[in-house]
């Protein structure tokens, strides 16, 4: 139990010189309210700068972060997205400060966590749930035990703690478990008591740690629709890591893809997932839709022009193909399509072979992308 404990509560040590030489590099004002350099004036709720994390040293030494930079609105889900190994769960682990950077700044609501104190520091994590893959519950303790932890860690009163335990399990659907122990639950009921756990000091923020990763679809699907319901009823801002792009596109507003300890694409969700500039990001949409890039991949030899078209929204009920043979004099062989939804905006991907005369297929391709479609060639027949 008190390893449990240290684990999610206890404040990281560190040495004063460290800090002294913390401050000192990055110009940390601490609490003279004098600007931070390098921070913008008009902050969003968690400002990610210069942020490295190293373990090791000598040979053995891993930069699991390498200077990241994020900006995180106040009551937006941000996803962040990355294979095994890329450095997301690092991230969100200095987020409260459970790993301590090595060098950089990480501002919540304007204050720097990295130089506050270990008593700052506790205080300042009540502002910060969270939630963990592998769920950390107390086996010893009930459900309605886990979910009064963390209060009773901070000192609130019996007759503050009894109320609002319930009111949390009833939030998170488990009124009728209250008594049962982490051994009588399943994978999505244990999810349930961490997240009512998290939600127990009534934080501004709640970080995700692989929420998802451990249960099946279904569940999966409950989980999410649960944490974007307890953020829009609370007003939470939450930060989610995961490496299921699936999961992004469920729920998340903006997203940022980690490769190797640096962000190396961010944005809006629907940029991302309809326009992905790098590879890593390209890899994680080609899982979500099955998306091919050239003819090889799939085995066929276009006749005419290859084509993928990405459209979103009302484009997605257009009948493009219909009016562009109406108007030019060209056929289109469907090889592929697919329509799906991202937080309930329309999305599709048509992967076509326009045949025809090559200037009615360049006419066609321009009344395509007149029509603000993300159209690419993707091969042509050199005899066509």
């Amino acid at each position: 139990m008190a390893h449990s404990i240290q684990f999610i509560y206890s404040p990281d040590t560190r040495p004063d010189l460290a800090c002294d030489r913390f401050l000192e590099e990055t110009s940390c004002a601490g609490n003279t309210g004098e600007p931070i350099r390098g921070v913008k004036a008009k902050m969003a709720l968690i400002e990610i700068y210069k942020l490295t994390k190293t373990y090791g040293n000598g040979k053995g030494t891993v930069e699991a972060l390498r200077g990241v930079n994020l900006s995180i609105e106040a009551g937006e889900i941000f996803g962040v997205i990355g294979l095994s190994g890329a450095g997301k769960s690092t991230l969100i682990r200095c987020l409260n400060r459970l790993e301590t950077p090595t060098t950089g700044q990480v501002l919540v609501d304007g204050q720097d966590l990295t130089c506050l104190s270990d008593s700052e520091l506790r205080l300042a994590r009540r502002e910060m749930g969270m939630i963990f893959q592998h769920f950390n519950l107390l086996s010893s303790r009930t459900v309605a035990g886990n979910v009064a932890f963390p209060m009773e860690i901070a000192g609130q009163p019996k007759s503050v703690v009894k109320p609002r335990v319930e009111e949390l399990l009833e939030l998170v659907g488990l009124a009728d478990k209250a008594k049962a122990y982490p051994s009588q639950l399943s994978g999505g009921q244990k999810q349930r008591v961490g997240i009512a756990r998290a939600l127990a000091n009534n934080p501004k923020v709640l970080l995700c740690d692989e929420a998802t990763s451990a249960l099946d679809p279904q569940t999966t699907q409950s989980i999410l629709a649960l944490i974007q319901d307890v953020k829009n009823r609370l007003g939470l801002t939450v930060v989610l890591i995961t490496h299921e792009m699936k999961v992004i596109t469920e729920i998340c507003d903006r997203v940022a893809v980690m490769e190797d300890g640096v962000v190396v694409e961010s944005g809006p969700v629907i940029d991302v997932f309809t326009r992905p500039r790098h590879p890593t990001s390209r890899s994680f949409v080609d899982v979500v839709i099955n998306q091919t890039d050239s003819a090889e991949t799939i085995g066929y030899k276009p006749k005419g022009t290859l084509v993928r078209i990405l459209f979103i929204g009302e484009a997605a009920q257009e009948p493009m193909i219909s009016s562009m043979i109406k108007r030019f004099r060209v056929e289109s062989n469907i090889l592929q399509g697919r329509i799906d939804h991202i937080k309930g905006t329309a999305f599709g991907t048509l992967l076509l072979d326009l045949e025809g005369e090559p200037s009615d297929r360049r006419q066609a391709l321009r009344y395509l992308n007149s029509l603000n479609l993300t159209v690419e060639v993707l091969a042509n027949d050199p005899d066509a």
